[in-house]
């Protein structure tokens, strides 16, 4: 009899075992006050930089005759990126790459001065573009240079935009706007609620 109860708690105990969840491990977060800080995207500010920066009233053709080139926004102290860490440095490239995207949607005439002399095939891809001064197109055709500095805030950066006639070293136009902290955070490692913004990291926690 005890034999015949055994096998069917034995064959429970076993069905129990099996339908326990994996352990699951807390994801760290990163709580900050959300004052200050916005849901909207990088590109969000960038076209508000551009509307100040090509005022140009609606149906008539952009004010700028010359091709524009655009490099990478500079940290105001320092001008320079060799030793910015990568938070800087990401914001600086998407800063000019979203800028380029709005100078062309509205009509201007832009020039990549990241364009190599020739194609580069490698085995699995092909590279048109270059940071390397031997691969790039010798002659550039812009006349007018789009760029900017950046200074940290507590929460966020103060953005400085302008357009340079890169012989008379004139400025054309400028343009300072806001940029939250927050809008290079991915929108899946963030959520809001209340008055706080919470960002996990699966690789721990930022400071």
């Amino acid at each position: 009899m005890n034999k015949c109860l055994g096998l069917p708690l034995v064959a429970l105990l076993a069905s129990c075992a099996h339908q326990q969840p994996e352990p699951t491990v807390s994801m760290p977060v990163r709580q900050v006050s959300a004052v200050g800080l916005s849901p909207q995207p990088l590109g969000f500010y960038t076209q508000r930089l551009a509307e100040q920066l090509f005022q140009t009233p609606a149906g008539q053709q952009p004010q700028l005759r010359h091709k524009i080139a655009i490099s990478s926004f500079v940290p105001v102290r320092q001008l320079s990126l060799v030793n910015a860490g990568t938070e800087q440095t990401d914001l600086a490239n998407q800063l000019a790459e979203s800028l380029l995207t709005e100078a062309v949607q509205r009509g201007y005439e832009v020039v990549d001065i990241r364009l190599r002399a020739a194609v580069l095939l490698q085995q699995d891809h092909e590279q048109a573009f270059s940071r390397l001064l031997h691969e790039l197109q010798q002659q550039q055709q812009a006349r007018v240079l789009l760029s900017g500095t950046f200074i940290p805030q507590e929460d966020g950066w103060i953005v400085n935009a302008r357009l340079i006639d890169i012989q008379s070293q004139q400025v054309l136009a400028a343009a300072t706007d806001y940029v939250p902290d927050n809008v290079l955070w991915s929108a899946e490692k963030m959520l809001k609620r209340g008055n706080f913004l919470y960002r996990s990291d699966r690789i721990g926690e930022r400071p």
